[in-house]
């Protein structure tokens, strides 16, 4: 997932033709005061990071002056907030309130269908509000083949209690927001909240935008906007998923899913989703530390394998590694085998000192046992041991006891 900062996603709804406050990126104090007093005097400051939650982590605040704005900015920048790093504010001119709704554009995870998440009581306590109030929640599902109309947004703008000027120009927002949300291939498009002026007119004063990743090769428009914060989800990528992701991009064709903790010692290179996850709980359960788990879609993956392997095992905390798949049948597994044993090679990985566990099953298995043997010492499994013992022999093997 690739989550756009404020800034960026509200250039894109400015684009679309949605109305959206004046507004300043700054990345220091000075800036912010500028922009605080270009603004008129007052301002709203943000921190730019791609996290929810920075109004109750003390990260927004309605400023009064720009001499208010400095300090306000000076406390931000530099600081670590929900495990992201200041490095830049959004300073955005205020807007008069008379209502907050709550929408948001998502793909529900049971159906794989879109869906719209409506409600007229918006605003930053839209939990409490929701759970105080459930039935003001509209949740409708859509369809990407018949799209959203604008006889459908009034609909549910009508359904929700707006007055019929207010529910107008919200179902005109609602068409739009869709629009995008289908257009840019997005994951999430949330407004909260999207704020009637007392004249009903409709601002989106903040947005937020999460972009599929496997789908921005054909949006390569927003190529700045995705690199300026790289994200796994709640956090900054590590140097090595970085490294991860310029591995992954060096073809077309198979892709990775990595993810580092950097306080584990044992890699998980274990590809096939469930499979991987399986033996992650099994390292946990047999008392291990996972340092990574990744996982490599089918394809020509040689490659990426052995850059990846050679990425990872390169690591000074790693001490073992566990490496496998369940049966697929168009990746003989020799091919997974070969591009993790020529890293191993090159780095000059004694198995003896450094644990290595592989379980696979598929095409060739032969062939990869005997690729395996060059260097002595390695563990090799096939389909007659489960994943998850696999997960506890590395554990026992990496740390020279019985897993736990």
């Amino acid at each position: 997932m690739t989550r756009l900062l404020e800034d960026d996603a509200l250039r894109l709804l400015r684009k679309a033709g949605i109305s959206v406050p004046d507004f300043e990126t700054v990345k220091t104090v000075d800036a912010a005061v500028d922009a605080t007093q270009w603004l008129g005097g007052r301002a709203v400051l943000k921190a730019l990071i791609p996290a929810g939650g920075r109004g109750k982590a003390g990260a927004v605040r309605l400023v009064e002056s720009p001499n208010e704005a400095g300090a306000f900015a000076a406390l931000l920048l530099g600081q670590e907030i929900l495990h992201y790093p200041v490095t830049e504010l959004l300073v955005s001119a205020p807007v008069d309130i008379a209502r907050e709704v709550f929408v948001s554009f998502a793909f529900d995870s049971e159906t794989k269908k879109p869906v719209l998440l409506f409600s007229a009581n918006g605003g930053v306590d839209i939990e409490t509000i929701l759970d105080k109030h459930p039935a003001s929640l509209i949740r409708q599902p859509l369809s990407l083949l018949t799209g959203f109309s604008k006889t459908d947004a009034r609909a549910l703008t009508e359904a929700a209690g707006l007055s019929k000027t207010a529910a107008k120009n919200v179902a005109k927002v609602l068409v739009v927001l869709w629009q995008v949300f289908i257009e840019r291939e997005a994951e999430l498009l949330e407004v909260n909240p999207l704020v009637l002026a007392p004249d009903s007119l409709v601002t989106a004063p903040t947005a937020v935008l999460n972009m599929d990743e496997q789908a921005m090769a054909r949006h390569d428009d927003l190529s700045v906007a995705t690199n300026r914060i790289r994200t796994n989800g709640w956090r900054p990528l590590t140097e090595l998923e970085l490294e991860m992701r310029e591995i992954d991009a060096t073809d077309i064709g198979s892709s990775i899913r990595f993810n580092e903790f950097p306080e584990g010692d044992i890699a998980l290179m274990v590809s096939g989703g469930g499979t991987g996850m399986s033996a992650l709980d099994a390292i946990y359960k047999a008392g291990g530390r996972p340092a990574c788990t990744m996982d490599i879609t089918p394809g020509q993956i040689e490659e990426k394998t052995y850059l990846a392997t050679k990425a990872i095992v390169s690591r000074p905390n790693v001490k073992g590694l566990l490496a496998g798949s369940p049966f697929i049948n168009f990746i003989p597994v020799d091919i997974k085998v070969r591009g993790t044993m020529r890293a191993l090679e090159e780095l000059k990985i004694d198995p003896t000192k450094f644990p290595i566990v592989f379980r696979f099953d598929g095409p060739n298995i032969d062939v990869a046992k005997e690729c395996a043997a060059a260097l002595p010492g390695i563990c090799f499994l096939d389909a007659a041991t489960p994943m998850e013992e696999a997960a506890v022999e590395i554990v026992k093997r990496t740390y020279g006891i019985d897993a736990l």
